[in-house]
């Protein structure tokens, strides 16, 4: 005797409703429409109603869920496809009805606010209405199975519709359960519904059986019936007439002439061929392809019996239908028709049950069925085996004593398609059938009978091969290998100019000249950079590639595989956005959007993940602004964190916003916010436990929510009301910190989750970026090109074995990790310096140190998306942020270097750590590289003088001339040169192509670095000097730009950069033109390199920034 299992009432019905949007989304039911912007799938989800008439739902629209709770049936979704956007497009403006081919109709309402002022009715619990506004069918029923298997109907119909012809023949009932779309009129000859397989549909309401008769000969089912009329209302979608026989209700339990009946809860599921008994993980074999073929309507051959193709049949072609009842595109009418067959390949039945308490005679066994392929006897009676297979017995799965409120177990990941299971000649054809006569076209049934063997042979590879997760990552040496050649070329360089000064010392035995070498380590910093690019280069033209198309230890080039982690539970997600002034219409509603179909897409999966806002801008913009966000935060369900404005002040009021750059104290803020909720959250929880005299275990989801909200406010209290907050700030296992102009790919969410499964050593997991353009600027294009260049740059070297750099953005980070190099400062708990403008650096060697790994991941192929400087200024504000914080990793500001010493406690760490000597040299040759960009302005003018008036100078002295000459060769010839090289090897574009692409922005890239010296020299000095200095968030929205607005801008900003450029190339004209003989300095040599530097940074705001 089976033990019967027991699920707790507060769990079950949020088990079923994400169950069912898992499911729905498999099927492609709830897509966004593409031109959605501000909602996005935020419309989009499933409504479970809970015993006490309340809904559990997936959903955060607050207004479909009113809807729902107006027309009150027992299941609901809103459904969005390609079918539903292509009838979109053709509807007229006044459109009130769809008119389908068998003479049904769907109801069009603007909105589902017209649902919810004017009511609806709903018959059975069956409701369904296309709503303009939302873009979705809202499709409610009175059961999870005649949810799926309505929404399979009403897809059937819209895809007939819009192929210009029936999709599959009906079966020969005469009474539709479906209940979701009303007959035109009542003369109209009665139809039957759409079905999956080659039966009727799989539900019965209870109503119409009762008006049915269960003869034999259901001819008489066609004919309308005049006599029983229901009554229209203003949103009712009609059932279609029933037959006008009656039989007692008694007679559904009984049967009739050897045929079995069947009933609402009694659903049977004959097979049409013959099976092994299935297993719990088993699945059912496919019957044999089938295809609709022209019948006369004398015969009287059961048209829904199954034949095999012959192989020839199967190959042939047949000229598709051209007719276009909407007139629209027919890559778009293909397309939906298209996805209407092929996605019935993925979906599961979960409403199935083992067991033999068939109540048909025949033998019964367990079966697995899917969905789309729930079969069950016509009229009430189990059909006789085809034509096509005499020897098959009739058989049937039963799962009656299945409660429709019985929540079944949720598989955590969805299954391959059914034809796996089974041999070769199942065929996907028969899984898709509508209640239309005739099929799709049989190009498609030949694609998608394609897709199936491909998808067999994959799953049936051999069993010896290792699983991608057990395979242990590679330790690759390629780029110790460039980092080797480019320190041997270093050390060269150096010893190099080292003899020079002991062959001057031999020849005349002068020593003050050894004092140079002091010099050696600051130039051997300035030039590792420039050499590792020398050696990179050579390797992207000539070296192997292979490391990019497979994981390693600090790059993932492959996806972690879904299937691999069957049955395990997936944590929750918190997606962080920090923001301050942005635009709600520009930046924060289309990144939200986005994030939200990542979000709805790992919930379908089984996961759970949640977005919280640290909005340092709340309390600083208008009243409106404020309402306004908060009314879209609490429409997509959105948690929010607002810190108070700074006040210096001394008094209630006095908060400091600590840091150059605020974004480190803003996520500060709100993670130690979080925290403090949390705990105080689980004081709460165990405080409700002993009330209720049960475990915290117990406590219902609504207990949970009310204490949640409880301990925020608690919390906000005991901040004096300075911290505004709302929504679920708690923090989950692992963080998606994004910025606010960042788009993400859907599946993004579910593949970080899995792979910081998969590697507990790694704590942060940097995704490569690319560019989301917002205005298409010239300057905002080029800039799209720079950072296209650094990040492909950044994943062949990172492929190739370097650690990955964390850039702040877009990327995976374990909380636990964060967590572990936490510390207290001014009484709370920090996690990101504040002290150090760089604070994802600091944050990534920190970790590092703690024996962390950072990754990087290549595999969503730049479907990250972030926003890049719009303007010159923001460009050069950025530039010098990054240099400012080098510095003060590096270096303590020379007023501490008497007590503190010369450089930080943070660097000498990183010295003596455990991270590679490789990846310590390639981090010294970065931050060196702003070194390097900053001397190069002051040194080109002290040339310019030592060289011009020929101080006598040691060999050991290299001349700026011989500098610019090399600094050309590699940036503007061989550097690109090899970066297009490797994007032709790596198939992004041809070589041509990319060369051409390369020299089109050399000469923005020449302005922009000739003009970076002053800037970066600037910031690097503020820092030595301990000058206040700060900057704000990028601009995210293209200000007001015009001849006088970026005259006043450059005058504002660059007024102290013209007092020094202008005085320089006034004397450099004097110099060369008018000075006493002796004085002048004519040496192009020597003019050239200070020219360049002095023209550029004169040019750069005009020609970059002017308009």
């Amino acid at each position: 005797m089976e033990k019967s299992l027991s699920f707790s009432s507060s769990k079950r019905f949020e088990v079923m409703a994400k169950f069912l949007h898992q499911r729905l989304q498999q099927s492609k039911w709830m897509e966004e429409y593409h031109e959605n912007m501000y909602f996005g799938t935020a419309n989009l989800g499933t409504f479970v109603r809970r015993q006490d008439g309340t809904y559990a739902k997936t959903t955060q629209n607050p207004a479909v869920l009113k809807a729902v709770e107006i027309i009150a049936p027992t299941v609901a979704f809103t459904m969005s496809c390609d079918s539903v956007s292509v009838l979109m497009e053709t509807l007229e403006t006044d459109q009130a009805e769809v008119s389908f081919m068998d003479g049904t109709a769907l109801h069009i309402v603007p909105s589902v606010t017209d649902v919810i002022n004017n009511g609806a009715y709903s018959h059975q619990g069956h409701f369904s209405v296309l709503c303009r506004r939302e873009h979705f069918i809202l499709v409610c029923a009175s059961s999870p199975p005649e949810l799926l298997a309505q929404g399979a109907s009403l897809e059937a119909h819209l895809v007939g519709m819009i192929w210009g012809g029936p999709i599959m023949a009906p079966p020969a009932a005469a009474y539709n359960p479906m209940n979701f779309m009303p007959p035109r009129s009542n003369s109209m000859p009665m139809v039957a519904p759409i079905t999956f397989g080659e039966e009727p549909d799989l539900e019965f309401n209870p109503a119409i059986q009762r008006n049915m008769s269960f003869s034999g000969d259901v001819s008489h089912m066609m004919r309308p019936n005049p006599s029983v009329i229901q009554p229209h209302f203003q949103y009712q979608i009609e059932q279609p007439v029933p037959p006008p026989q009656r039989r007692p209700s008694s007679a559904m339990h009984g049967h009739s002439r050897g045929k079995s009946a069947s009933s609402m809860r009694d659903f049977q599921f004959p097979a049409l061929q013959e099976q092994e008994p299935a297993g719990p993980s088993s699945f059912p074999a496919l019957p044999a392809p089938t295809r609709a073929s022209m019948r006369k309507p004398s015969m009287s051959v059961d048209p829904f019996a199954q034949r095999k193709m012959s192989t020839v049949d199967s190959l042939s072609t047949r000229k598709m239908s051209s007719v276009d009842p909407f007139n629209s595109s027919n890559n778009r009418r293909v397309n939906a028709v298209a996805d209407f067959a092929a996605r019935k390949l993925s979906t599961i039945d979960p409403f199935h049950k083992s067991g033999t308490d068939s109540p048909t005679k025949g033998p019964s066994r367990s079966q697995s069925i899917s969905a789309p392929d729930r079969r069950m006897s016509s009229a009430g009676h189990v059909r006789s085996v085809s034509a096509g297979h005499p020897g098959n017995p009739p058989r049937s799965t039963s799962i009656s004593s299945v409660p429709e409120d019985e929540v079944p177990e949720m598989p955590q990941f969805p299954q391959r398609s059914l034809s796996m299971a089974k041999g070769r000649g199942a065929s996907v054809s028969s899984t898709y059938m509508g209640g239309y006569r005739g099929s799709v076209s049989h190009d498609i049934e030949k694609m998608v009978q394609f897709v199936e063997r491909a998808m067999e042979m994959e799953e049936e590879g051999p069993e010896d091969t290792v699983r991608q997760r057990d395979v242990k990552r590679e330790f690759l040496l390629e780029h110790a290998c460039c980092v080797a050649i480019a320190g041997c070329l270093v050390c060269v360089l150096q010893v190099w100019c080292g003899a020079k000064l002991l062959q001057q010392w031999r020849l005349d035995g002068g020593c003050m000249r050894w004092a140079l070498l002091a010099t050696i380590p600051f130039f051997a910093a300035f030039s590792m950079f420039f050499m590792v690019v020398i050696a990179g280069s050579f390797f992207q033209i000539f070296g192997p590639l292979g490391f990019m198309q497979k994981n390693s230890v600090y790059y993932s080039s492959k996806a972690p595989k879904i299937t691999e982690h069957s049955g395990e539970e997936l944590p929750h997600i918190t997606i962080q956005m920090p923001v301050y002034k942005e635009g709600l219409k520009g930046v924060i509603v289309p990144t939200i959007t986005s994030v939200l179909k990542a979000v709805n897409y790992y919930q379908a999966h089984g996961g759970t993940a949640t977005i919280m806002v640290a909005d340092d801008g709340m309390q600083l913009i208008s009243e409106e602004l404020q309402e306004a966000r908060k009314v879209y935060y609490e429409l997509h369900n959105v948690a929010w964190v607002a810190r108070p404005k700074q006040c210096t002040t001394p008094g209630p009021d006095f908060f400091l916003r600590k840091g150059k750059f605020k974004k480190a104290s803003n996520l500060n803020y709100a993670l130690d916010f979080s925290g403090r909720v949390e705990d105080e959250f689980l004081v709460q929880m165990e405080q409700r436990a002993k009330e209720q005299l049960c475990t915290v275990e117990d406590l219902s989801v609504e207990d949970e929510e009310e204490l949640l909200e409880i301990a925020r406010q608690i919390v906000e209290e005991g901040d004096g009301g300075k911290t505004w907050s709302a929504g679920d700030v708690r923090i989950g296992e692992f963080i998606l910190l994004i910025d606010s102009d960042t788009q993400v790919p859907e599946t993004c969410l579910l593949a970080g989750a899995l792979e910081l499964m998969e590697s507990p050593e790694v704590a942060i997991i940097q995704h490569s970026s690319g560019v989301m353009n917002m205005t298409g600027n010239p300057f905002e294009n080029g800039i799209h090109y720079f950072t296209d260049l650094v990040y492909t740059s950044i994943s062949h070297t990172v492929g190739a074995g370097d650690v990955a750099p964390f850039v702040g953005h877009n990327a995976f980070l374990r909380w636990k990790a964060i967590q572990s190099i936490a510390f207290e400062e001014d009484g709370r708990t920090k996690f990101w310096s504040e002290n150090h403008v760089s604070e994802d650096f600091d944050v990534a060697l920190r970790l590092q140190m703690q024996h962390f790994y950072v990754r990087m991941a290549g595999y969503h192929n730049n479907e990250f998306k972030e926003g890049v400087s719009l303007t010159i200024y923001d460009e050069l504000a950025r530039w010098e942020k990054y240099a400012y914080g080098c510095n003060e990793l590096i270096f303590n500001p020379l007023i501490y270097w008497p007590t503190r010493g010369i450089f930080t406690p943070l660097f000498l760490r990183f010295l003596g750590s455990n991270i590679k000597i490789t990846s310590k040299f390639t981090i010294l040759a970065y931050i060196g590289t702003y070194y390097a960009i900053g001397v190069g302005f002051p040194l080109s003018l002290l040339n310019y003088f030592l060289a011009g008036w020929q101080f006598q100078l040691d060999q050991y002295y290299q001349t700026s001339w011989h500098i610019f000459v090399g600094l050309c060769c590699v940036y503007s010839i061989l550097s690109p040169i090899a970066f297009a090289m490797l994007r032709y090897r790596m198939g992004q574009a041809t070589y041509i192509e990319a060369l051409c692409t390369c020299a089109k922005w050399m000469p923005l890239f020449i302005l922009f670095f000739g003009g970076l010296s002053f800037h970066i020299c600037k910031a690097l000095g503020c820092h030595f000097f301990s000058i206040n200095i700060e900057w704000t968030t990028t601009a995210k929205e293209l200000e007001k730009t015009g001849f006088k607005i970026g005259l006043d801008r450059v005058v504002r900003d660059f007024w102290h950069m013209y007092i020094i450029m202008i005085p320089i190339a006034v004397g450099m004209v004097y110099l060369a033109c008018y000075a006493p003989r002796g004085y002048m300095i004519t040496d192009f040599t020597v003019i050239v390199p200070l020219a360049n530097a002095v023209g550029c940074h004169a040019l750069l705001p005009f020609v970059l920034g002017l308009f």
